[in-house]
């Protein structure tokens, strides 16, 4: 069996919206709106942090697993092969003393991997498309978990 590729989704929420990011690269999944991420090198919150500082300019904490992990269909590396991969969603948050506009989709992305980035109101998840349909899902029960969260909607 092949090893499976574990790619790293962060669910950032702030005014009962979540931080979403469209994909520029590679290729076959450009253009998809997902929880911003990438694959996993080295340790979780190394990871993700290393992305948010490189993509977004801005550190990332990272708080705790919050899914279980979820298959992703077709996921594509790097180079655009083909591979096993499932998704693995941590709950982060922005540093609190960062001022963003998030009606402007602050903090923007570099361009690298990504090409814009939204606060959609958790309720209204499908106002952006498309999706890919497993991260979708997550993003639905990442809303889910929130609003029946009290200590989680305190914190941010």
């Amino acid at each position: 069996m092949s090893e499976e590729t574990i790619v790293l989704g962060a669910a950032i929420i702030r005014d009962f919206r979540l931080f979403v990011a469209r994909r520029s690269q590679p290729a076959s999944m450009a253009g998809f709106w997902e929880l911003p991420g990438t694959e996993l090198a080295g340790d979780e919150r190394g990871t993700l942090d290393g992305l948010f500082t490189h993509e977004f300019g801005v550190s990332l904490n990272c708080v705790d697993q919050l899914l279980s992990d979820r298959m992703l269909l077709g996921w594509q590396n790097a180079d655009d092969d083909a591979v096993r991969a499932s998704l693995r969603v941590w709950r982060c948050q922005l540093p609190s003393e960062a001022t963003f506009d998030i009606d402007l989709g602050d903090p923007r992305p570099s361009g690298y991997r990504f090409d814009d980035a939204q606060w959609v109101p958790l309720d209204a998840l499908d106002e952006v498309s498309p999706w890919r349909d497993e991260v979708r899902i997550a993003a639905g029960e990442v809303a889910d978990y929130y609003f029946a969260d009290l200590v989680w909607q305190d914190a941010d």
